[in-house]
């Protein structure tokens, strides 16, 4: 291998290493990240045990913990709802099994779907 060829090797490598992210972040807008969610999968069930670990329910005001009800950000316990929470992702939102439901970026509900208007521990208002 001459100098010639062997820089040319180390370009494209190098080349298709700065590509790579780019890429995957493409392929990740395109398909992944939740998608599953929004493309029919099943809701998240409120009786799973991760789901419970964060008082997951499908609409707010099945919370049974009263203490739980409590303004966060300045938003009253009424409108918090994973439509306004900034993990839920109202872009890819669909109809499944007849309730709104859209996928939310907590652990809970990977590759499930949240129904719009549920409500768990870790709601964050939207920015």
């Amino acid at each position: 291998m001459n100098r010639r060829s062997f820089f040319q090797s180390v370009g494209a490598f190098i080349g298709a290493a700065a590509l790579l992210p780019i890429v995957a972040r493409a392929e990740g807008r395109r398909g992944g990240g939740g998608s599953a969610a929004a493309a029919g999968a099943a809701l998240v069930d409120p009786k799973d045990r991760q789901a419970q670990s964060v008082n997951y329910v499908e609409i707010n005001t099945q919370i049974k913990d009263k203490s739980l009800m409590s303004a966060r950000s300045g938003v009253e316990f009424k409108n918090q709802k994973c439509k306004g929470c900034a993990f839920y992702d109202v872009s890819k939102e669909t109809t499944v099994g007849g309730k709104k439901a859209g996928p939310c970026q907590m652990p809970f509900a990977a590759g499930k779907a949240v129904t719009a208007e549920g409500w768990c521990s870790s709601w964050a208002k939207k920015a």
